[in-house]
């Protein structure tokens, strides 16, 4: 990292370490030598500036509210027998995040990665960033306090949008600072293996030293007073965005204020906010070149000198960029002409996420439905393990682990039991896993039916809810085109609506046959296999028919691949039969899409009956252009 980017990051951290609402921090692509860096720095520029204690908090992506808010725990105090469950008394222990609302030390809460944290800790980040109060009514608690919290993040910005855009406006100072040069030489290593230090060597190149902006910080002025041009600057700046609200506004008028305190003024000036706008990347836009008046070479008139306009305000010298006080025959006006060089800003937008694709879910905060059942089996994919307290869905190797490490030092301090394996209930892990669906949406179209009728605009609302409810999607797919068998339907299932081949089952076109009874008896297998089957994973099911009714394969054909001809009436009567079925299911909601076709039009009223579903018709095209 050259020195011009160091001097920017430092004078940044000193800025967020001055000002308590840019005490929320995001570097844009920053390593892991560059994070470390900022937190020694801002760290102790913490404790210059409010001169009590600073505690480092990583906080980890995968933290659940327990971690953050705290929990009820044995308290280990409590009996002497540490293997013994019932007898342990049990204790509030304070959370990650709660840890000092009983004194004045600050947290700096560290995140490596912003766009890897869980729903949990994305919703305790939102709730106690940019919040003068934190309240905390959990088990039993009930408490208010300020919560002292520095927040320092990184996020890489091609990961920009899978982050929720209320958390990144939380983020009131961004920067975007190069690599950090790293010590990490081999003899470096290798003489410090070879000596008797205790301490770790420092590897991360500091380069500037905190001295510089040790007077600053621990003298700085009382809060500068916002001039008027100061205040048109900064809509200056962020006119060109459209973006709701006022943070970014106030973000920049914080940070401009942090470098009036820095520059000992009493005061905020415009090129106060030229600076906090250089520091941050935030560019603003060049008015066009005005017209030059053309010259008259016949009768050339003087130059005319302006007029002096009122003044606004008592203007101070150093707030423009000529050195020498202004004479009375010059204006005194904001320099608003004035506009910093491109090539002098960082390359990356302070903003990213105005410009980034979203790769994230529209709801992103909302917690998913949860339908609670009889059963406590745990289901879903294991993605790790954490501590528990409780026998419950228990990893047996990774318990046995953890209390391995500890066994020698159990051992002396229980001699009676040195030949015993030592279980301490702190050693209990649990798996984490992925929480399973529990709505399924499932879909049987009939492409035969798709030619008069608008049909996409009526499955949009279910594919919606699909999306909102997080549900599983089954699409039974009845007389295509791209199926390897006419004869038979086909079934295509997909974890959630942002699956690719859901978009293609509903690209194709139709076929020659409709095996609507084999699709109808493969749906009715699919709701009794997911509902019905041992212990149910899916508590809610939307079937979703869309069709015309006219099917004119039999099931018998369908199941044995071969067709005799001539075939009537039997695919109707099959599909009625077999729509019967589903009359009397539990936790099922039937909708029937009817596309009304120009012939047989009560078939598809006759199978909503059948099956006890609600009856909605298609507009057909003509009606939806008008």
């Amino acid at each position: 990292m050259d020195k011009s980017a160091l001097d920017s990051l430092t004078r940044g951290l000193a800025c967020a370490a001055l000002e308590p609402g840019l005490r929320r921090v995001l570097l844009f692509d920053a390593d892991f030598l560059v994070l470390e860096t900022a937190v020694s720095h801002l760290s102790q520029m913490l404790h210059l500036t409010t001169g009590e204690r600073v505690h480092t908090l990583s906080l980890p992506g995968t933290a659940q509210d327990s971690d953050l808010w705290g929990q009820h725990v044995p308290d280990p105090t409590g009996t002497n027998d540490s293997t013994r469950l019932s007898s342990l008394t049990v204790v509030w222990q304070e959370g990650w995040l709660t840890q000092n609302r009983q004194n004045e030390d600050w947290l700096l809460v560290v995140i490596h990665d912003l766009s890897l944290l869980s729903l949990p800790v994305v919703r305790t980040c939102i709730t106690l960033m940019d919040s003068p109060v934190a309240h905390l009514q959990r088990h039993g608690q009930d408490s208010r306090w300020t919560p002292h919290i520095c927040w320092l993040a990184a996020c890489p910005t091609d990961a920009v949008g899978k982050v929720s855009p209320h958390l990144l406006d939380r983020f009131s100072l961004r920067l975007a600072p190069s690599s950090a040069p790293s010590k990490r030489k081999p003899e470096t290593i290798l003489s410090w293996l070879n000596s008797d230090k205790a301490e770790f060597p420092d590897f991360i190149g500091n380069g500037l030293s905190l001295d510089t902006w040790h007077e600053p910080l621990t003298q700085a002025n009382s809060l500068p007073e916002l001039s008027p041009e100061a205040g048109h600057r900064i809509v200056s700046h962020i006119e060109s965005q459209n973006h709701p609200g006022l943070r970014r506004e106030l973000a920049l008028a914080h940070i401009g204020r942090a470098m009036a305190r820095l520059a000992g003024e009493k005061t905020i000036y415009p090129r106060h906010i030229d600076e906090a706008a250089k520091l941050i990347g935030l560019t603003m836009p060049i008015p066009p070149p005005k017209p030059e008046p053309e010259p008259e070479p016949t009768h050339p008139e003087p130059p005319k000198t302006p007029d002096p306009e009122p003044p606004v305000s008592t203007p101070d010298p150093a707030s423009y960029e000529t050195p020498s006080p202004p004479t009375p025959s010059e204006p005194i006006l904001p320099d608003e002409e004035e506009i910093m060089p491109p090539s002098s800003l960082p390359p990356v937008s302070p903003y990213p996420e105005d410009t980034a694709a979203i790769d994230r879910e529209q709801f992103s905060l909302q917690i998913p439905l949860r339908r609670r059942t009889a059963h406590t089996a745990e289901r879903g994919v294991i993605v790790g393990v954490q501590s528990t307290n409780t026998m419950q869905d228990l990893a047996l190797v990774p318990t046995i682990l953890e209390a391995a490490t500890f066994q020698k030092i159990r051992h002396k301090n229980n001699p009676a039991q040195a030949t015993s394996f030592i279980l301490s209930i702190a050693d209990l892990r649990r798996y984490r896993r992925i929480p399973p669906p529990e709505i399924m949406l499932l879909l049987l179209l009939d492409y035969t039916s798709f030619q008069d009728c608008d049909w996409q605009p009526a499955l949009i609302p279910h594919l919606r809810w699909a999306y909102m409810k997080r549900a599983t999607i089954t699409v039974i797919q009845v007389g295509s085109n791209r199926a390897k068998e006419e004869l038979r339907a086909e079934k295509v299932t997909a974890r959630s609506l942002l699956t690719p081949r859901i978009a293609e089952t509903l690209e194709s076109q139709s076929g020659r046959a409709t095996p609507l009874a084999h699709g109808l008896e493969m749906a009715y297998q699919t709701i009794q296999q997911a509902q019905q089957h041992g212990r149910a994973i899916i508590q809610h099911t939307r079937l979703v028919i869309l069709t015309d009714g006219r099917g004119n394969v039999p099931l018998k054909a369908s199941l044995s691949g071969q067709l005799k001809k001539p075939v009537n009436r039997e695919g109707i009567e099959d599909a009625l039969q077999v729509a019967a079925q589903f009359r009397g299911m539990k936790r099922l909601e039937t909708i029937l899409l009817d596309p009304q076709p120009p012939y047989m039009a009560e078939l598809p009223l006759t199978l909503a009956e059948t099956i006890g579903g609600e009856h909605a018709p298609i507009p057909l095209l003509e009606e939806a252009r008008i």
